[in-house]
């Protein structure tokens, strides 16, 4: 067996384990991948190798490594290479360098990447793009351009027809609006992410979503639909197996129901407080006790 279709192979082992969740095994992987592209003088497949190592490394929170192996590829790949890999690997050494604190290099890879999404025609890599751009903008305290760069990732990726993606853009636009205090416009992308999920089967990341509702309609003064929208979101949890998300909507919801209505509100309390309790999480059962001690009183 030749360099090359020994490389293939080995990657095809790799990303076998990364579906295992056999992560350090994968790394290995990618590695030994890298070498017999090397021998076999394809920089192209070396810096491919590179970058599904460094995509992993950052997935670890391994920062410092996967900066280095993106840095590698984006130097590996030939002018012959798809504009599409290099996108992926500069918005990722732009996610990196975001970690790290270093804005202006992460501004750098960003725009790079932008640029090379573009020039392939890929538009989810665009809209991942524009979603890093977003985040730096929002660093820089730019929020409406931050909405602008969130709000052309979310067409992007509709007009891909990524629906989940769409959601996690509109999720994103939501907190920009606010944190600046546009809660109708932030209820409206919460709903529409909310829907998005559910349409796609991603009931969990609803369930997170209606619970953010909840607290933008509690902050309307729409107490009705605010309670509402917590009991579905405890109920989603709950159908997930999320003890966690589920306590939380149940907290929410006593701390709603605490005034008018405080014998409810006493049980939805002590019910998360269990449920808090069998995550492991007794900070936040503590949390939810002494507010239901509170309305004992």
């Amino acid at each position: 067996m030749t360099a090359i279709p020994q490389a293939e192979q080995i990657m095809l082992e790799a990303e076998r384990h990364v579906m295992r969740a056999e992560f350090q095994q994968a790394l290995e992987g990618f590695g030994r991948a890298r070498v017999f592209f090397h021998k076999a003088g394809d920089r192209d497949g070396e810096a491919t190798a590179m970058v599904r190592l460094g995509e992993l490394e950052l997935a670890q929170g391994h920062t410092a490594r996967a900066r280095d192996a993106l840095l590698e590829a984006l130097a590996l790949f030939t002018d012959d290479a798809d504009d599409s890999d290099r996108a992926a690997a500069e918005v990722m050494a732009s996610e990196a360098f975001h970690l790290e604190g270093n804005t202006r290099r992460a501004r750098k890879h960003a725009d790079a990447a932008l640029e090379r999404a573009q020039g392939a025609g890929n538009l989810c890599a665009e809209g991942r793009a524009y979603m890093q751009i977003g985040r730096l903008d929002l660093d820089e305290r730019r929020s409406d351009r931050a909405l602008e760069s969130l709000g052309h990732a979310r067409r992007l990726y509709a007009e891909a027809g990524r629906g989940l993606h769409e959601a996690t853009a509109l999720s994103a636009m939501a907190e920009v609006l606010r944190e600046t205090g546009r809660l109708d416009a932030a209820h409206d992308a919460l709903e529409r992410a909310a829907d998005l999920y559910a349409m796609n089967g991603d009931h969990l990341d609803e369930a997170t979503t209606r619970m953010t509702i909840g607290r933008v309609l509690a902050a309307m003064g729409a107490l009705e639909d605010a309670r509402q929208a917590f009991t579905l979101s405890a109920r989603l949890s709950g159908e997930c197996g999320h003890l966690a998300g589920e306590a939380e909507a149940l907290l929410e919801a006593g701390r709603l129901e605490a005034r008018a209505a405080p014998k409810r509100a006493l049980k939805l309390l002590q019910h998360a407080a269990q449920l808090f309790g069998h995550a492991g999480l007794e900070t936040r059962r503590e949390q939810a006790e002494r507010e239901a001690a509170m309305l004992r009183a």
